[in-house]
């Protein structure tokens, strides 16, 4: 075995950092060389910084759990928006409340599906590549993720299952879904659909729930899915829109910048990462104003967690 250099412990180190650049990138020259937007799965940025970056994995789950429960809301999602004859508003309240009664009896706490099932309902997604590529990206993560098990980058962690949802998680997941349609109601009326975005809403599911840890540093929380959201815009417009650099390096830039956020707040928060690639899937004339749509929207979530979830949850214990 060559032996090692005082470097190389940390370029060891650093290959969860580098595989998710990689991976980022890939997917966006995909979607550039192929003309194919819907390749770009922003979520696959949440499942590696939960899985990969992370030191300890972000949610109660397991590979197998994690590749059926992404592929398969990817898919109801595209389904909700091919057969459903329900109007926009009509199919995103749907479509959440799908992935609540998932996320109760799933027996994880993986609420990255959240996204994976509202995003093609908001996009109006009507392509089947949008769920293969959801498989093949996720199947990818699962795959670096067991590596560095391998390598002893990342420790084995068991997975037990959660257990049956009680009464007051059915009460909670019910008053999610009515604070979600009355926000989609807003949005959609003052065409600001941003303010819930996908991985918002994932927040939001994570926020809600009895003793999230997000609770005790809430200021930080909504500045640092704003700052991300900042980077992927501020990197599109100026790498892409500006120099004309190809989508590819704008993401991998965007990429960047948000793992140093996460790793200099020490919050390794799953949907920092989605927000920052889900700036490359905002249409050109709402591109300015996405980052003060996140600002609205998270504030808006999180002040509700404040007032009504943590209050409601404390009343039981």
């Amino acid at each position: 075995m060559r032996k090692k250099t005082d470097r190389q412990p940390d370029l060891w180190n650093a290959l969860p950092w580098l595989s998710v650049m990689a991976l980022v990138i890939l997917m966006m020259a995909a979607a550039e060389l192929l003309h194919e937007k819907e390749i770009i799965f922003p979520e696959i940025t949440a499942l590696a910084v939960g899985y990969i970056l992370a030191k300890k994995r972000a949610w109660i789950v397991d590979s197998k759990r994690i590749l059926i429960l992404i592929t398969g809301c990817a898919v109801l999602g595209l389904l909700i928006v091919l057969y459903i004859p329900l109007s926009l508003r009509g199919q995103i309240c749907l479509a959440f409340a799908v992935s609540q009664l998932i996320f109760l009896y799933s027996g994880t706490t993986l609420a990255p599906f959240v996204s994976a099932i509202v995003l093609p309902v908001i996009l109006q997604t009507k392509s089947w590549i949008y769920p293969v590529s959801a498989f093949l990206l996720t199947l990818v993560v699962i795959v670096l993720h067991g590596l560095f098990i391998r390598l002893g980058i990342r420790e084995d962690e068991p997975y037990v299952p959660t257990a049956i949802p009680t009464r007051q998680e059915w009460f909670d997941a019910v008053l999610r879904t009515v604070v979600v349609s009355a926000a989609a109601c807003f949005a959609l009326k003052y065409n600001v659909r941003f303010v819930i975005a996908p991985p918002l809403l994932v927040a939001f599911t994570e926020f809600s729930r009895p003793l999230n840890p997000a609770r005790k540093r809430p200021v930080k929380v909504i500045l640092l899915l704003t700052a991300c959201a900042a980077a992927g815009t501020l990197c599109r417009l100026v790498l892409t829109n500006a120099a004309g650099l190809p989508l590819s390096v704008s993401a991998g830039a965007a990429t960047l910048i948000m793992m140093l956020l996460v790793r200099k707040t020490g919050m390794y928060m799953p949907p920092a990462g989605a927000v920052t690639i889900l700036t490359f899937l905002v249409p050109d004339e709402a591109l300015v104003f996405f980052p003060l749509q996140v600002l609205a929207g998270i504030s808006l979530l999180m002040g509700i967690t404040l007032l009504m979830f943590e209050p409601l949850q404390k009343g039981r214990a």
